[in-house]
């Protein structure tokens, strides 16, 4: 007698890591899990971007995203353009190459085990990194929100993320798009802040005339990045924000300027440090502002920069240090001047003896 048991469809299976349901699953898209499942699944396979793309649907400019996404939860490492499994969650033979269809796939690596070592990220080092921080900062170089499906359902039944949406439309006054949910569930759970950053966050978007769900994200995510996760941090950073722009404005009124629009990152942090951190008034800096005008012929922030920090470095803090300063300055020029200059009256005196 003959026994044969027709397994269907669990004839051919492949091994997906408890890791990915365990963590990976609650903020991973349709996307993520397209091309997770589809590498898994193809993991003995030359791949490359097309492929994934052709075999999943998905957007090849999204590909690498999705990659990295998995990269930040430890389910795939990355060295240079090479993504590979780790050796706790698959066979290490396998790699995955982002590069073009060009170059080498997927390769199996025949390297010995010191090799291998240099291409897998310690995975022991990362875990007790982990611990050592209080609040570990998202990974993802560039957050996803979730979609409309999944979005849909955590508002469901998720009334933490209800009572963010409620105050959030109160604030704004209006009722919120599911992309605006998505984007406060992604800030909510990928970035983890906390509601209350959140909504003091909103407030904030809203004092300064930005009161939208784009502005709020942008902010959102740099205060992810810079480990703002508690209210007293959150009212640290817009306090320092606020006197960033104040600093500016001395600055700008110094200058004359006006119309200027957003000032740049660098624009600001000459701010701060001219008169947040070397304290100069507006004369001082209107006069800083004038001989750079006298000398090159228009404003370069750079020169005045150079001006001023050589009257910190002496110690000029007003007008009559500066009139003192400008003094002694001259004297020394003078000096120096005298000293090196040559009497060719009395050159001429000098008898030149015959030859």
């Amino acid at each position: 007698m003959s026994i044969k048991i027709n397994l269907g469809a669990w004839s051919s299976v492949f091994a997906v890591p408890s890791k990915i349901v365990d963590e990976g699953l609650k903020m991973s898209d349709g996307v993520k899990l397209k091309v997770l499942l589809y590498v898994l699944r193809n993991a003995d396979k030359k791949l490359d971007n097309t492929d994934i793309s052709e075999g999943t649907g998905v957007n090849v400019t999204d590909i690498p995203e999705a990659l990295d996404y998995w990269v930040s939860l430890g389910i795939l490492s990355k060295c240079e353009d090479i993504y590979s499994f780790p050796e706790d969650t698959y066979n290490k033979e396998y790699q995955y190459d982002i590069n073009n269809s060009d170059t080498e796939k997927i390769s199996v690596s025949d390297k010995n085990e010191e090799a291998d070592k240099e291409l897998m990220p310690n995975i022991k080092d990362e875990k007790n990194d982990s611990k050592s921080d209080k609040k570990q900062h998202f990974a993802v170089t560039r957050p996803q929100k979730p979609d409309y499906v999944f979005t849909s359902q955590r508002l469901a039944v998720d009334e933490e993320l209800a009572l963010l949406v409620n105050e959030a439309q109160s604030a704004f006054g209006k009722t919120l798009s599911n992309s605006d949910i998505a984007t406060l569930l992604m800030l909510k759970d990928t970035c983890g802040l906390p509601l209350d950053v959140i909504l003091m966050l909103i407030q904030y978007c809203i004092s300064i005339g930005k009161g939208n769900m784009r502005t709020v994200e942008k902010i959102g995510i740099g205060w992810a990045d810079d480990g703002i996760y508690t209210l007293e941090a959150a009212d640290n950073k817009i306090r320092q924000i606020k006197q960033t722009g104040k600093n500016f404005a001395v600055v700008s009124s110094a200058f004359g300027l006006s119309n200027i629009g957003s000032p740049t990152k660098k624009q600001l942090e000459y701010g701060d440090k001219w008169v947040g951190e070397w304290k100069f008034s507006p004369e001082m800096l209107r006069e800083a502002y004038e001989r750079c005008v006298d000398t090159k012929g228009i404003m370069n922030l750079k020169y005045i920069d150079g001006i001023l920090k050589r009257w910190h470095a002496n110690g000029i803090c007003n007008t009559n240090d500066l009139i003192t300063f400008d003094k002694l300055s001259s004297k020394q020029s003078d000096k120096k001047k005298s000293s090196s200059s040559i009497d060719y009256s009395k050159l001429n005196k000098l008898s030149i003896p015959d030859v």
